[in-house]
């Protein structure tokens, strides 16, 4: 009866700290997630939260795959996910920083006349705010 007890209690004793391991690492898993969006949008002037919708109403996710983004698994232009951030040129032509990002974002063709990508024409806040999304995705 002792050992059916022990081995219930020692049982039990494992599944509680599996939970404290799991708990501790989601938290320190979403406070990191929390660190690079704050990071991202200060770098940016944006807020990554208000980007979705303004991908969405602008069809980037009719040419691009973008994580996180309803839809978003288009072909045309390159994959928006955490390689991103890790690339040293935007559209082949301007160093990857936000500011350059932003503008590529809003006048794609006024940098390069021969882009697929179209200039959105969006406002520079909205482009700001898909920079600080986009950035936050590393």
């Amino acid at each position: 009866m002792r050992s059916g007890l022990a081995r219930m209690v020692s049982g039990a004793l494992a599944a509680i700290l599996l939970l404290t391991a799991a708990v501790a690492a989601a938290t320190l898993w979403s406070d990191r997630r929390d660190r690079v969006r704050n990071e991202s949008d200060m770098a940016t002037g944006g807020l990554g939260a208000r980007a979705i919708p303004i991908m969405i109403a602008n069809g980037c996710s009719g040419c691009h795959t973008i994580p996180g983004v309803p839809g978003a698994q288009g072909q045309v232009g390159p994959r928006l996910d955490s390689s991103l951030a890790d690339r040293v040129f935007i559209g082949g032509v301007l160093a990857n920083n936000p500011e350059n990002l932003i503008r590529w974002i809003r006048a794609a063709r006024e940098i390069n006349p021969h882009t697929a990508m179209p200039s959105t024409g969006i406002t520079e806040q909205q482009a700001r705010d898909i920079a600080a999304y986009l950035y936050a995705l590393k």
